[in-house]
């Protein structure tokens, strides 16, 4: 019986007892694999991880990254982003950059939404810059598995990438204690592999996006990695 059949009959089987379709997916085998966590027992609201939650007015998110995108890309940068209320539930974000590669200063500031989506026009000189962010430390923001929240528990599923006749799962795949700059974090880990490195991305509870990551493309190359260097008023 494939996978997605599996799924169909037990969703239908925890919807006729009152259990929600999360746990249908969660008892068919794509889902969670937590020791200790009842098939029964489907993960609450204290487990849902919300991007750009927890950002206050005047909240600064500074980062060191390094990534690649289809137009540019960025080397040893330093990225800084804070975020002041713009109304109509929306964040202005002034972000600094300091390209590693010969030290070029850019800022520039946008609105973005509290899902931190860009709202309105890109300034086309700031596209260079912007789409590696995008590509990279805002890439959480595109991970969706089905209709499901993105849950904090080990072997919750976050993602499904297509990538040559397979399908691979990025879930949670256990919780680690992480350093970075900006400090050490007890993180949740989430991670794939597409040839023979693991990518790996480090969440944590409190924070509005990941802390740390490391994610290689299907040729092993690096695409993108990153580490909170500092955090404020968060």
């Amino acid at each position: 019986m494939s996978p997605k059949r599996r799924v169909a009959i037990m969703t239908a089987v925890f919807a006729a007892v009152g259990v929600g379709v999360s746990v249908g997916i969660i008892a068919a085998g794509g889902g969670f694999s937590a020791p200790g966590r009842p098939i029964l027992t489907p993960p609450t609201a204290e487990d849902i991880w919300v991007v750009g939650g927890n950002i206050k007015d005047g909240t600064a998110l500074d980062y060191s990254l390094t990534a690649k995108s289809e137009a540019s890309s960025l080397d040893s940068a330093q990225v800084s982003m804070v975020f002041t209320e713009a109304g109509d539930d929306n964040w202005n974000v002034e972000f600094t950059i300091v390209n590693g590669t010969g030290q070029t200063v850019v800022e520039n500031t946008m609105t973005m939404s509290k899902e931190l989506t860009r709202e309105g026009q890109l300034d086309e000189s700031f596209r260079p810059y912007f789409d590696p962010i995008q590509s990279s430390i805002f890439a959480v923001r595109e991970m969706e598995y089905g209709d499901s929240p993105k849950y904090l528990v080990v072997g919750a599923p976050w993602n499904q990438i297509f990538y040559q006749s397979s399908e691979v799962i990025v879930r949670v795949t256990g919780e680690e204690t992480v350093q970075t700059q900006a400090g050490t974090f007890d993180a949740f880990v989430l991670s794939y592999k597409l040839a023979d490195k693991t990518s790996k991305i480090w969440v944590v509870r409190d924070m509005p996006l990941p802390v740390k990551a490391e994610v290689y493309d299907p040729e092993d190359n690096l695409q993108y990695r990153y580490e909170l260097v500092r955090a404020s008023g968060v």
